[in-house]
C-alpha cells in the first residue's frame, strides 16, 4: 500500500490532510488554499503513516470563523464532536489526530504488531477497525481505548477494511463480509487479483421524507493494485453468487476514489476516480441489476499549463478530489503539487472532456531570463600590455576576421581523418595477408578498448571483428581487462549471438567460457541474467540431446560406407589378375587359318597315340606288337 499517498477529505469537503512519504502530516483549508495545520509526530521516521480518515461524526457545521470562538472550542473538545484524523503506522499502533486542538489525541497500541494497512470508523464514529499483515482486524473503543474484539480474518495479510451498519467488509485473498455481532462469515466475493486498497460502501438511499435510517446500503465498491476495474459487489447473503454485478472501467490506475448520491429522481450514484495519471473520472449509474460490459466515464477532467512562447502547455496532476452535493455533478479538485496545492470546484454542464488551463502555482515565483543561459565573453581593452609569455597566456577570445597569415596556416586533414570507418577496421584487423608487414595480432588492451566502444556504440561491424578472434591467451587478456560496466552488455551479446548458427558457436563458447572464468563474482550480484543465461543453457541442452542420435547414425554410416568400398575394391582385385591366355590378333587371315590347322593336327595326333597305346597295353605279348609299331612308324 506503500505507493498510494494516503490523502483524504473531510465529510463536508472543508479540509484535506495528506501524510507526505516522511510522516509529516498537513491539513489544508479548501476554500481558500491556506495550509492550516502541519504536524510531525515524534516517530515520523520509524512509524510512518500508511492511511488515514476523518471520523464520520462531524455535527457541527459552522463556519471555521466561528469555530474560533472559545464557546464553541471548549464544546468540541469535550463532546464527542471533535474532528478526530484516524491514522494508520507501520508500527502497527493507531493514532487518533485532533484538528481542532491540532495534536494527537490517543494512540491506541498494543494490538498489532506488524504495519497496518487500512483503518475506519463505525457509522456512528464511537470505534475503529484496522486490519493489518498479521493476518487479524482490531476494533477498538475510541473513548476507553480499548480492544473490544480482536480476531484473525484471512490466512494472509488483510489489505482493506470498512465498515456499514451491521456488516463489517474486509478484503484479503478474497472479500468477506462479517457479522459485527457474531464475528462470524456471512458472504465472500472474489474478483481481484492484486491487493484491494479501497472498499467504499455505497451510500443509503433517502426515502420520500428524508429519511434513510430506513434502508440500508446493500452495495461496495473495489479497488485493487494495478488493475483498472473497480468492480461493484451486492450483499446478499441467501445468494450464493460471488462475482461482481458491475464495473467500471479506467484508461489507468485508480489512486482515490469518492461516492455519493445524485439528487435526481432515480438518485443514481456519482463516482469519482482519480488515476495515476493525474486525471478524474466521473461516472454515473443506477445500481438496478448485473451488467455484462463495464461501464465507461461519463465526464473526463484534466489539467494543463497555459503554453507561452518560450514553453509548452504540459498537463498537471490532479491530486484528490472529492464530490460536492447539488443539482448538477460537481466535484472539488486539488491539482498541482501537495508542496502547494491549488482547489477549485469544476460543475460539469454538458460537456463529456473538460480541460482546465491554469496557471502552476509553484512555476510564478522566479523567471530565469533567456539570456542569463548563454555565455558572454567579458569585454578585454585592446591597449592591455601582456606581460607574461604568450604560449602561457590564454588566447584573447574577439570577434574579429581572422587575417591572411591565419587562414594560411590551416592545418590540413591528416590520412587518418580521411578515411572511413570500414577503412580504419580493415587496418586494425587480424585478418591481414602474410605478405603484408604489420601482420601481427593487436594488443589485448587495444582490443579491449574497440570492443568496449563496439559494447557502447551498438556497432556490430567492430564487435564482429572482435568476437571472430580464436586465439584463447588474447580472449583472455582481452575479457581481463575488459572494463566492469561493459560485463554485462557483452553477456548480453553474446546470449543473442549463440542462438545463430551453429557454426559461429565454437568461436563464441570460449568467449563465453572465458567470461564466466574471470568475472564470475561479479555476474553473481546480477540475479536478473538467470533468465539470459537459462535461455542459453536450454539451447545447448536440446544441441546436446541430439549429440547421442547423430554418433550413433554416424557409425551406422561408417559401417555401411566401408562395406560398400570393402566390395568396390574386391572387384577392382578381380579384374586386375593375371591372365592365363592373352590372345593378339596381329597376323593375317590365312596366316591364322595355317596356325589353326597346325594346332588342330597336333592335337589329333596325341589323341591317336593315347588310344592306341591304351590298347597295346591290354593284349598279350604287347612286346611283338610294340616292335611293329616301331617299324612302320619307321
Amino acid at each position: 500500500m506503500a505507493t498510494i499517498a494516503p490523502t483524504s477529505y473531510s465529510r463536508n469537503g472543508e479540509y484535506l490532510v495528506h501524510s507526505s512519504a516522511d510522516g509529516v502530516i498537513k491539513i489544508w483549508e479548501t476554500e481558500t488554499g491556506v495550509l492550516r495545520q502541519e504536524y510531525t509526530p515524534s516517530s515520523h521516521l520509524s512509524a510512518a503513516c500508511t492511511c488515514l480518515v476523518w471520523c464520520p461524526t462531524r455535527t457541527s457545521e459552522e463556519s471555521p470563523r466561528k469555530k474560533k470562538k472559545k464557546r464553541s472550542r471548549q464544546k468540541s473538545e469535550s463532546g464527542s464532536d471533535a474532528d478526530l484524523i484516524a491514522l494508520g503506522t507501520t508500527s502497527g499502533a493507531v493514532l487518533l489526530y485532533s484538528y481542532l486542538n491540532g495534536d494527537l489525541q490517543t494512540q491506541l497500541e498494543s494490538s498489532h504488531a506488524d504495519r497496518i494497512n487500512d483503518v475506519c470508523w463505525s457509522p456512528d464514529g464511537e470505534d475503529v477497525f484496522a486490519c493489518s499483515n498479521d493476518h487479524h482486524i482490531t476494533q477498538w473503543d475510541v473513548s476507553s481505548t480499548k480492544v473490544k474484539h480482536k480476531w484473525k480474518a484471512d490466512k494472509g495479510i488483510v489489505h482493506s477494511v470498512c465498515c456499514s451498519h451491521q456488516y463489517l467488509i474486509s478484503a484479503g485473498r478474497s472479500i468477506k463480509l462479517w457479522n459485527l455481532s457474531t464475528k462470524t462469515v456471512v458472504q465472500t466475493f472474489t474478483g481481484h487479483s492484486t491487493e484491494v486498497f479501497r472498499l467504499l460502501p455505497v451510500p443509503k438511499l433517502l426515502t420520500a421524507d428524508g429519511d434513510s435510517s430506513a434502508i440500508d446500503s446493500s452495495y461496495f465498491l473495489s479497488a485493487a493494485l494495478n488493475d483498472r476495474l473497480i468492480n461493484v459487489w451486492h450483499v446478499n447473503p441467501s445468494s450464493k453468487t460471488k462475482s461482481a454485478v458491475a464495473s467500471f472501467t479506467l484508461p489507468d490506475e485508480p489512486c482515490m476514489l469518492d461516492l455519493s448520491r445524485s439528487s435526481a429522481g432515480d438518485q443514481p450514484i456519482l463516482l469519482a476516480v482519480v488515476t495515476r495519471g493525474g486525471q478524474l473520472l466521473i461516472f454515473e449509474h443506477i445500481l438496478n441489476g448485473t451488467l455484462k460490459r463495464p461501464l465507461q466515464a461519463k465526464f473526463t477532467i484534466q489539467c494543463a499549463t497555459l503554453g507561452d512562447k518560450d514553453s509548452v502547455p504540459r498537463p498537471m496532476t490532479i491530486l484528490a478530489a472529492a464530490l460536492v452535493k447539488g443539482t448538477e455533478p460537481s466535484v472539488l479538485l486539488a491539482y498541482g503539487s501537495f508542496l502547494k496545492p491549488t482547489f477549485e470546484k469544476v460543475v460539469c454542464n454538458g460537456q463529456s472532456d473538460i480541460c482546465l488551463v491554469r496557471e502552476d502555482s509553484l512555476s510564478g515565483a522566479v523567471k530565469v531570463e533567456s539570456s542569463l543561459s548563454k555565455v558572454k565573453t567579458p569585454d578585454v581593452s585592446k591597449e592591455v600590455t601582456e606581460l607574461a609569455p604568450g604560449v602561457l597566456v590564454p588566447s584573447r577570445p574577439t570577434q574579429e576576421e581572422p587575417s591572411v597569415s591565419a587562414k594560411r596556416k590551416k592545418r590540413k586533414p591528416s590520412a587518418s581523418e580521411q578515411m572511413t570507418m570500414e577503412d580504419r577496421l580493415n587496418a586494425i584487423s587480424i585478418d591481414q595477408s602474410p605478405g603484408k608487414a604489420g601482420t601481427a595480432p593487436p594488443k589485448a588492451d587495444a582490443l579491449a578498448l574497440l570492443l568496449t566502444q563496439g559494447l557502447q556504440s551498438q556497432d556490430k561491424l567492430i564487435v564482429n571483428n572482435v568476437l571472430q578472434i580464436r586465439n584463447d591467451m588474447i580472449i583472455r587478456n582481452t575479457v581481463k581487462r575488459l572494463p566492469a560496466p561493459m560485463v554485462i552488455p557483452l553477456v548480453k551479446e553474446l546470449s543473442q549471438r549463440i542462438q545463430g548458427h551453429a557454426q559461429s558457436g565454437h568461436t563464441l563458447l570460449k568467449w563465453i567460457k572465458t567470461l564466466l572464468t574471470i568475472h564470475t563474482s561479479y555476474l553473481m550480484t546480477f540475479p536478473e541474467l538467470v533468465d539470459k543465461f537459462s535461455g542459453m543453457y536450454e539451447m545447448m541442452t536440446s544441441r546436446v540431446t541430439m549429440f547421442s542420435n547423430l554418433s550413433r547414425l554416424q557409425g551406422k554410416l561408417n559401417l555401411v560406407l566401408s562395406q560398400i568400398k570393402s566390395q568396390d575394391q574386391e572387384g577392382e582385385d578381380t579384374t586386375t589378375q593375371q591372365a592365363l591366355l592373352v590372345y593378339e590378333d596381329n597376323s593375317s587371315d590365312d596366316e591364322g587359318e595355317v596356325a589353326l590347322d597346325d594346332l588342330m593336327a597336333i592335337h589329333s595326333e596325341s589323341e591317336d597315340n593315347w588310344e592306341d597305346l591304351s590298347d597295346m597295353e591290354a593284349v598279350d605279348g604287347g612286346d611283338d606288337n610294340g616292335k611293329d609299331m616301331e617299324e612302320e612308324d619307321d
